[in-house]
């Protein structure tokens, strides 16, 4: 279940300048919305049939980066020449989710930024995205960079991009990866599997935590991608998002074109319904 969230900047708190880097503090925002409300989220994932102590950091929802319409980069820096951005974000439960939602976000503020420069942003709007039907196939773009990782000979850990020779494996890994934490059991339907790019990539190093101690870089990329498998990944990869570091605001994907075949709808609810899965 998705929602956009119309956001309206007030340039007279702080000025209307973000660093590039904005994601370490986007994710933190959200999670703030979280704690605050905590005994509002546990008994929304109750009412989904999700265990009370479920760890929201990589499970259950995505969100993507700030959709910013007319912006003038100088250096690290972002100037935002608009009075509105947006955002999406999206859950795989749909029981109780748009008064949790409301719950979380309407009439709240995001101070968005590092010590440098920082941005107020209003929630003005929380609007319903249409659910698509989830077919075997369909074209996708990233919302936020799409992150994997691989260990070196040294156990340390590689950044890769699309080119890498093994990143479709490392793709459907990461979805029935989240599958298995999702339901608690590995995934037993349609195996069937394809990946291809369909845009040059646009390699994304985003600094986390800047100017602080604990500083580090992620690299993600952007683009395009054509993915076949079965209707009831497509729902996970679309509202749980894919890839690493989901919880930072990382993964995040939308729908542009699918297949014209009508599949069963539902595929999440049957498969809850399903005595033997294990909802963790």
């Amino acid at each position: 279940m998705r929602f956009k969230l119309v956001l309206a900047v007030k340039s007279e708190s702080f000025g209307n300048v973000l660093p590039v880097s904005y994601q370490y503090e986007l994710s933190a925002a959200v999670y703030r919305r979280i704690r605050e409300n905590f005994e509002a989220y546990l008994h929304w994932l109750s009412s989904n049939g999700f265990a009370p102590v479920d760890d929201y950091h990589n499970r259950l929802f995505s969100f993507s980066n700030l959709y910013i319409p007319r912006i003038r980069v100088e250096n690290d820096r972002l100037h935002i020449l608009v009075k509105r951005v947006q955002m999406w974000i999206s859950f795989l439960p749909v029981r109780g989710t748009r008064e949790f939602v409301e719950t979380l976000f309407s009439g709240t503020t995001f101070v968005l930024g590092d010590r440098r420069s920082r941005v107020e942003l209003a929630v003005e709007e929380i609007i319903d995205c249409p659910v698509p039907e989830f077919t075997p196939e369909a074209e996708y773009l990233a919302l936020s960079p799409i992150v994997f990782m691989v260990p070196r000979s040294n156990r340390s850990m590689e950044y890769i991009g699309p080119d890498y020779p093994s990143y479709a494996d490392c793709f459907y890994r990461s979805v029935l990866n989240k599958y298995e934490k999702i339901f608690g059991r590995p995934f037993e339907g349609d195996a069937r599997f394809s990946w291809s790019l369909l845009s040059e990539p646009k390699r994304k190093g985003i600094f986390m935590m800047r100017f602080t101690p604990e500083e580090s870089k992620v690299i993600g990329y952007m683009y395009k991608f054509k993915v076949a498998m079965d209707p009831l990944l497509h729902q996970i990869m679309y509202e749980t998002g894919i890839g690493e570091k989901v919880n930072l605001g990382f993964g995040c994907v939308e729908i542009f074109r699918r297949e014209a075949f009508v599949d069963e709808k539902d595929t999440l609810s049957s498969e809850k319904e399903n005595p033997n899965v294990k909802i963790i």
